[in-house]
């Protein structure tokens, strides 16, 4: 499995490597549009920045589609065992959310420690305040899904594709609603409409996402057990 692990890695650096960079590029440039001290000039830098802990989950399952498409033929195709594989996989996953959510940590805290205005817009990096365990488990069940995706194109590609699209339209509706309840405090309006029984539900759908991502892996490993170099 070491060899797997180190063998993988080779390519998960690289992302994460540019998971970093992007970070630094959106910082630089919230300072060069005057991001933390001009409360009343907005800028494209502080949309991305207060959006970026969930455009690593984006990134996230983009780089688990290719670990388990591309890296998983060339392991194999190098003489790796589909066991000591899939551990390299679940070892790689746990990599990359540590690091992501340590990096979402950071992105969160800095406008605090860095004295920058309060934006509006700040309130989508504290959502996970509080919950310290909902943002590794993003990470996971959206690499999760993202190598399931890319098992799926290379043995049944229509399905693979309709779990590609289920997948980004989840994630950008959530999106969408986190924009929303961070400009117009759409989760006071939910609560005062009569449907806040909504907010409860969603604990609920988090432990559904917690199970999938369980029942995902375990489709991982019977998939990699049968895989076919091609």
């Amino acid at each position: 499995m070491g060899k797997s692990f180190r063998f993988l890695f080779r390519f998960v650096w690289i992302n994460l490597s540019a998971i970093l960079g992007f970070a630094a590029i959106i910082i630089l440039g919230c300072y060069a549009t005057g991001v933390p001290g001009n409360a009343h000039n907005g800028s494209l830098f502080e949309t991305y920045y207060a959006m970026y802990p969930i455009m690593m989950l984006f990134m996230l399952y983009i780089y688990a589609f290719a670990l388990c498409t591309s890296n998983l033929n060339l392991g194999l195709s190098f003489g790796a065992r589909r066991r000591d594989f899939f551990w390299a996989v679940q070892g790689v996953m746990v990599c990359a959310a540590a690091i992501c959510w340590a990096l979402q940590l950071f992105v969160s805290a800095f406008p605090a420690i860095a004295g920058w205005e309060v934006r509006s817009r700040w309130m989508l990096l504290e959502m996970f305040d509080g919950r310290p365990w909902l943002f590794p488990l993003g990470s996971v069940v959206f690499m999760v899904l993202g190598c399931l995706s890319g098992l799926l194109m290379t043995k049944r590609r229509g399905l693979g594709i309709f779990l590609i699209t289920v997948s980004v339209v989840v994630l950008m509706g959530a999106t969408m609603v986190l924009i929303l309840s961070s400009e117009i405090g759409f989760i006071d309006i939910l609560l005062e409409s009569g449907w806040g029984w909504l907010i409860p539900a969603s604990k609920a759908l988090v432990a559904a996402l917690a199970v999938a991502a369980a029942g995902g892996e375990l489709l991982i490993w019977r998939t990699i057990q049968r895989y076919t170099v091609r």
